[in-house]
């Protein structure tokens, strides 16, 4: 399961991909996705991430979440700027396809590619250290943010499904439950018109749930039930990542 796909390497990510290039770059997005997923989180931390990501390839988690999408922030009189994994991971990957692709391998050895009108541009004057570099300070503002958050909780209720619906329920936002062994919860409540819950809606996630608890809605007769089928993961304290460095020259 790849975050990163060959249509992501468009606009400032933009390489040649011909026929016989495609997947050559397919390669490289199975081989180095995985190294610089787990060089920033550390692999137990990359092994609870992976196991989060949906159909969609997007974390289910609110903590995977909190570092997934891009965020500006500030910390110790530094401004913290991520421009999200996704696009960290398609600057790195862009790095090592491009610096790969300079030169070439032939039944002569090593050569350096040249157009009929034009010459290779040395790495100094392209954009790769430039790409590189930027997804170095997407890397260390994330890890930032999970080392300033190590003790945020986990177990947030993510998906719910319908046990019993209940009796004289009417429709409300926000409404508290009991039970299950987390805190926190409130749904949305949609009733079917005849006081029994039709559907629920995760407001507050709450924390500390686990998968099969039993809540109970608050309302109505008070038994209507759910069953708390996905919870939050992401236990920032198991991070292990590696600090990257800029490049300065080649």
């Amino acid at each position: 399961m790849m975050i990163v796909n060959i249509d992501d390497f468009t606009g400032k990510f933009e390489l040649h991909t011909g026929m016989y290039n495609q997947q050559k770059l397919i390669d490289y997005i199975e081989r180095y996705e995985p190294i610089y997923l787990m060089q920033l989180l550390g692999s137990d931390l990359y092994d609870e991430f992976i196991g989060d990501l949906s159909v969609l390839n997007v974390p289910k988690s609110p903590n995977f979440t909190f570092i997934f999408n891009p965020f500006v922030e500030n910390s110790c009189l530094k401004l913290y700027v991520s421009l999200g994994i996704k696009d960290m991971l398609t600057g790195f990957i862009y790095w090592e396809f491009a610096k790969d692709n300079i030169s070439q391998q032939t039944i002569n050895g090593a050569v350096r590619q040249t157009g009929e009108n034009s010459d290779v541009s040395s790495t100094l004057y392209t954009t790769m250290c430039n790409r590189y570099n930027e997804s170095v300070r997407t890397s260390r503002a994330i890890q930032n943010r999970i080392i300033r958050n190590m003790q945020i909780a986990i177990g947030q209720c993510v998906e719910l499904s319908i046990l019993s619906g209940g009796t004289t329920y009417v429709d409300a936002l926000n409404v508290p439950t009991i039970n299950g062994t987390g805190n926190g919860l409130t749904i949305d409540v949609v009733t079917d018109g005849f006081g029994v819950v039709d559907a629920v809606t995760i407001n507050q996630a709450g924390t500390n749930y686990s998968i099969g608890d039993t809540i109970t809605i608050v309302g109505g007769a008070n038994d209507a039930q759910c069953s708390v089928d996905y919870v939050g993961k992401g236990k920032f304290s198991t991070f292990k990542g590696v600090l990257k460095s800029f490049i300065s020259w080649l």
